[in-house]
């Protein structure tokens, strides 16, 4: 079995055929953004400790037939883990990974570790760039932790095999809702505006609650604590659309699960 440095091939259950273990260099990954955004070259380069392809999606080694329209072309799906660089801000993080999706004509699977942060898988739902060829255009970026996931949830060999267009969008639709989609029915990108919707609540849900525990008038918390309350009852009608109940229980937590 090909080695990999912190399991992305594992969690997608890549079978041997699927798995490669191929280094990038910096030169790969940064020489087309030197002349168009020299910006984003210089903080890949500062930001990138290295990259490995670790994995394939493609017809011969997962049996599912290429895809193309006039939008995307999905005849290969990589699968690539990068090492990040120490104290990097979570808006660089992300910045990182999406030019990374940015960088290639087709759908791929990012793996980003740091040392300082926990594992994450990137996803993007992306377009062929109508300007820029060899490129895509990112319409939605999902982030979504190692340690959240359901067990064997994004294994690719139980994800739709239509065409390999339809697995990678059963791959997002699976990671937003951390394996566990409430129904066969949501897409993709309905799956992420949740996941991002629920992210936007949760975290105006903890503002709620620190200035409630700082403020001093009596009149200022009720106010407060009554938004809380909204607040509260959006988010679990949220992830009651984003997830399957698992165990007679929601998939919910008191502290928010999801951030970009």
């Amino acid at each position: 079995m090909t080695g990999n440095p912190f399991g992305l091939a594992d969690l997608l259950g890549l079978p041997e055929r699927a798995r490669e273990s191929r280094r990038l260099t910096k030169k790969d990954i940064v020489a087309q953004w030197e002349q168009a955004a020299p910006p984003d070259a210089r903080l890949l380069t500062r930001a990138i400790a290295s990259a490995t392809i670790v994995g394939v999606l493609s017809p011969a080694t997962v049996g599912a037939p290429a895809f193309q329209d006039l939008e995307r072309r999905v005849d290969m799906i990589p699968i690539v883990e990068v090492t990040l660089v120490e104290r990097m801000k979570p808006a660089e993080r992300t910045r990182v990974a999406e030019l990374l999706h940015r960088s290639m004509p087709r759908p791929s699977v990012i793996g980003l570790q740091a040392p300082d942060s926990p594992q994450l898988i990137s996803l993007a739902l992306t377009r062929l760039s109508r300007t820029d060829e060899g490129m895509s255009v990112v319409e939605a970026h999902l982030f979504a932790p190692f340690g959240s996931i359901d067990a064997d949830s994004l294994h690719v060999m139980k994800l739709e095999r239509s065409d390999l267009d339809a697995l990678y969008r059963d791959l997002v639709r699976t990671a937003a809702a951390d394996g566990v989609p409430a129904s066969p029915a949501l897409t993709a990108a309905e799956a992420v505006g949740l996941r991002q919707r629920l992210a936007s609540l949760e975290s105006e849900l903890s503002a709620a609650t620190r200035d409630a525990a700082r403020e001093k008038s009596m009149q200022r918390r009720i106010e407060i604590n009554t938004r809380a309350r909204t607040l509260r009852t959006q988010i679990s009608q949220v992830r009651s659309s984003l997830y399957r109940e698992v165990s007679g229980e929601s998939q919910t937590t008191d502290e928010p699960k999801v951030g970009q």
